[in-house]
């Protein structure tokens, strides 16, 4: 089982809605992790490393442990400090996963969780899954991929390539590479935002693994989500099929998360 949906209390200004497929694949290495109760409302989502051992070991780990640590956080520290804590334990502890025989593993996971308190969002991303905010109409991605495209675009920035350069290069298939990651030895980017964004209310938060964005463009998405709003579970579950339908046998794992804040359409 890869999810992990812990709601302990029903509250009325949130809805959830979860589904993860395995693909193509020959193993499921996504992770979700939702909490909802008396400590506050956490969701995760979380990609072990395609291509790398035990990626399904690293993603359970990030996202059970992050979820704990959550549950007995002291919640006078602010959630980015929290965030950026926890983060930075937890990444120690995979990068020294070893196998049953005692040889450090090479595996890692992305991470990208969220929390809402009095309708301000917070999240922390490592890694390239995605965290998308839908509001009314309009969808927009939130955080920040860490792959070598981010580092091309600052050679861009600095002058260090030319525009040509980074036009060839941006199309190949090294742009996708990670170069931050849970588990990484080297130093670790996390997209940790320290104002908090005010949410509306309606507004829907999307936790995705790559899976979903590399098979489905974000205005089908979009469509999707909206179409199958009056249960979030509907609309992940069509989200995840209808990349299953595009991306065909080749598909990856794929993993949503939603979560709507505020009176859902039933209540309207």
């Amino acid at each position: 089982m890869n999810i992990v949906n812990r709601i302990e209390e029903k509250k009325p200004e949130f809805r959830f809605g979860i589904a993860s497929i395995i693909g193509g694949r020959e193993s499921q290495q996504d992770y979700v992790y939702c909490y909802s109760g008396a400590k506050g409302d956490l969701a995760v989502v979380c990609d072990g490393m395609g291509g790398m051992e035990d990626g399904g070991k690293a993603s359970r780990m990030v996202a059970n442990q992050l979820g704990e640590q959550f549950v007995a956080r002291n919640r006078e520290v602010p959630v980015p400090e929290f965030f950026r804590t926890a983060a930075l334990g937890i990444n120690s502890k995979v990068s020294s996963l070893k196998s049953v025989t005692g040889r450090r593993l090479n595996t890692g996971s992305t991470l990208v969780a969220v929390t809402i308190e009095g309708g301000k969002l917070y999240w922390i991303s490592v890694g390239d899954s995605r965290i998308y905010i839908i509001r009314n109409r309009e969808m927009m991605q939130i955080n920040e991929e860490h792959n070598y495209r981010l580092r091309l675009k600052e050679m861009l920035r600095d002058g260090t390539i030319s525009r040509a350069q980074y036009e060839v290069e941006e199309k190949s298939r090294k742009a996708e590479a990670l170069i931050s990651y849970m588990g990484i030895p080297a130093q670790m980017l996390m997209d940790i935002n320290q104002k908090p964004f005010d949410l509306a209310a309606g507004d829907i938060v999307l936790l995705c693994s790559d899976g979903l964005y590399k098979s489905l463009r974000d205005d089908q998405i979009l469509a999707l989500v909206k179409d199958n709003d009056v249960s979030l579970d509907i609309a992940a579950d069509r989200l995840c099929s209808m990349a299953l339908r595009y991306g065909g046998s080749g598909q990856d794992n794929t993993s949503v998360l939603l979560v709507q804040y505020g009176p859902s359409k039933e209540d309207l």
